[in-house]
């Protein structure tokens, strides 16, 4: 589920069933390398393959599809190679090209498609300010908070044509990108994202409660399940792991009093969840925390943070925030953990939310 604005239940997601054959492809995963024009693939299986199995690959180009037929050895469960992709055509905000893809392994057919896109940081040109990067090029990212309601259905969307009119409307207002909030987003309008030129920043839903050992499992195991998912949209340039603390505190008496409190172990903890997300997913940026209410970044490629604020505080508050961010800096991370070169987002603002004298 989400964050729990509300009593919403039951399944979201679109239900489907698809064929597959009786030898068949779990996942594929595409990662590209436009330095070098090529493309990693992975290809997984539910589990060792009985005997030796062919696997045939076609990609569509402009010209000639490109092709490659590779055996899995009996007892493996993946297979990995790199393909030449020649001049290839990035994919990018005003040309969102998508190569299209398609798999056989024996009886079995998956039709897929990846962009060929590199997200990386870099400085922005005559300056040491770190940017997103897209194509190995800063991008001035314009994002909004996506929360996904819906006028009936909470989460559930309507229709295919209301995904993509959400997509849509975010580029006719300026936006280069959303941020659904703290949900797996339904593939479907990642699709849309993806054809229409839109980043993603992609979260991984959070708990309530406290971060005990059945809390820890699940954010692993639905980590893990979202990356091995969503790997080959192109338009996800990064995953938030965690957002403003939320399930990280745990209670613990001081001075007779019940607090919460974000423990150095958690911390720890979390900062070992996105080196496994980096394991997992090289290609893109990790973020362990979404951060705001007091509490700082451990390890984290993304230096965000949230604030809501009457409009007439930002000037001064944002020149705060900069003077204190700097390579090194102690600034809203937590202890034992540095600033390095991350570039700074904010990623959660307002002018009337949860302050003293808010308007609504």
């Amino acid at each position: 589920g989400k964050q729990g604005y509300g009593n919403g239940r039951g399944i979201w997601h679109t239900v489907y069933v698809e064929a597959r054959g009786t030898e068949y492809i779990d996942a594929v995963h595409f990662a590209p390398d436009i330095d070098n024009a090529n493309v990693t693939t992975t290809v997984y299986l539910p589990q060792e393959a009985p005997s030796d199995l062919n696997l045939s690959l076609s990609i569509k180009t402009p010209g000639a599809p490109i092709t490659k037929e590779v055996t899995i050895p009996k007892g493996q469960d993946k297979i990995k190679f790199t393909l030449a992709i020649p001049q290839p055509r990035h994919w990018s905000l005003d040309d969102p090209y998508l190569y299209e893809a398609e798999l056989k392994l024996n009886d079995d057919v998956v039709k897929t498609y990846f962009g060929m896109r590199k997200i990386s940081v870099v400085n922005l040109p005559g300056t040491t300010f770190p940017y997103v990067a897209l194509n190995n090029k800063p991008v001035y990212l314009q994002l909004t908070l996506d929360q996904s309601y819906h006028p009936e259905g909470f989460y559930t969307f309507p229709n295919d044509a209301f995904m993509r009119r959400e997509v849509e409307l975010a580029k006719l207002i300026g936006l280069n990108g959303i941020r659904p909030h703290i949900k797996v987003e339904i593939p479907r309008k990642l699709y849309w994202a993806d054809k229409l030129g839109v980043l993603v920043m992609a979260d991984l839903p959070n708990s309530w409660g406290e971060p005990d050992a059945k809390m820890q499992e699940e954010a692993e195991t639905t980590l893990r399940e979202m990356i091995r998912r969503d790997f080959n949209h192109p338009a996800i340039f990064s995953w938030t792991l965690f957002n403003e603390t939320w399930g990280l505190r745990t209670k613990i008496e001081e001075e007779g009093k019940k607090v919460d409190k974000y423990l150095p172990e958690t911390q720890q903890w979390v900062a070992s969840i996105y080196y496994l997300a980096k394991s997992l997913d090289p290609t893109r940026l990790a973020e362990d925390n979404s951060i705001c209410c007091g509490a700082g970044h451990t390890q984290t490629d993304v230096n965000s943070f949230h604030d809501y604020l009457p409009g007439w505080q930002w000037e001064e508050h944002l020149k705060m925030l900069t003077d204190s961010s700097f390579e090194g800096s102690t600034f809203q991370f937590e202890a034992g953990f540095t600033q390095g070169k991350q570039p700074k987002i904010n990623s959660e603002c307002g002018n009337v939310w949860g302050y003293e004298g808010s308007t609504g």
